[in-house]
């Protein structure tokens, strides 16, 4: 897994805990061979909690987003958006703009297009826009255009449903990094075990091992190309 130049990587979460789900075994593996990898969360994740207050409960997602992309070797940018309130509006846009331009990233991975979370399915929405949009001149935010625009992936969904990934990536010899990488988010994980019944740790192994089962290696990612104008490269796929 060697290039001859290193690449910039941006992952973009609608929550914290998101990217570990869906892509933290991948940045593992651009980190290892020496890429420059940045962790975007853009909601603040209070909402979880039936004892602590939204302002409580952002501040321990935070510690516990932090400690996560410590663990990977990454660079953190908290967007700062309350729960529910990724909406497509100027205002927003250019606040993903500014991430773009701030990241100046080869490639980007957020959400997926049919997800369960409007948060996440608007992430996508404004990801593809703000791509775009960092490149051109006459779009004014607080940081410059950028020259390129980066290939967008599509990570997998909670739950799968859909989801048909065109891109696998072995991630054997970092899913323990991502395991570890997850149970950071301890909030998250009591609140999903006690409000919906999943055990992250354990539905993170079986989705990976499936993925790693259609590809023919133990633990996978898998990933959709999002096949839309200047974003579909002329050759390669996500490293």
């Amino acid at each position: 897994m060697t290039r001859e130049k290193p690449l910039r990587v941006l992952a973009v979460g609608a929550h914290p805990d998101d990217i570990e789900l869906g892509c933290a075994g991948t940045l593992a593996r651009c980190v290892q061979r020496g890429d420059e990898v940045t962790v975007a969360v853009v909601c603040r994740g209070g909402s979880a909690s039936s004892d602590l207050s939204r302002e409580e409960l952002a501040n321990v997602r935070s510690r516990e987003a932090r400690d996560s992309a410590e663990l990977l070797g990454a660079s953190l940018m908290e967007m700062g958006l309350p729960d529910y309130g990724v909406e497509v509006n100027d205002t927003i846009r250019n606040m993903f703009v500014d991430l773009v331009r701030r990241a100046n990233p080869d490639v980007v991975i957020t959400h997926y297009c049919n997800d369960y979370s409007g948060d996440h399915n608007n992430t996508l929405v404004l990801m593809r826009d703000a791509t775009l949009a960092a490149t051109v001149k006459n779009v004014s935010t607080s940081h410059p255009a950028i020259s390129g625009i980066p290939k967008l992936y599509m990570m997998e969904p909670l739950g799968g449903h859909g989801f048909l990934p065109t891109v696998y990536v072995d991630i054997t010899d970092t899913f323990a990094l991502k395991l570890k990488m997850l149970k950071c988010h301890r909030s998250q994980m009591e609140w999903m075990s006690s409000h919906g019944g999943i055990d992250f740790a354990e539905y993170t192994e079986t989705v990976a091992r499936f993925r790693g089962y259609q590809c023919q290696v133990k633990y996978a990612e898998g990933f959709r190309l999002d096949e839309t104008w200047a974003h579909v490269p002329a050759g390669g796929l996500l490293p």
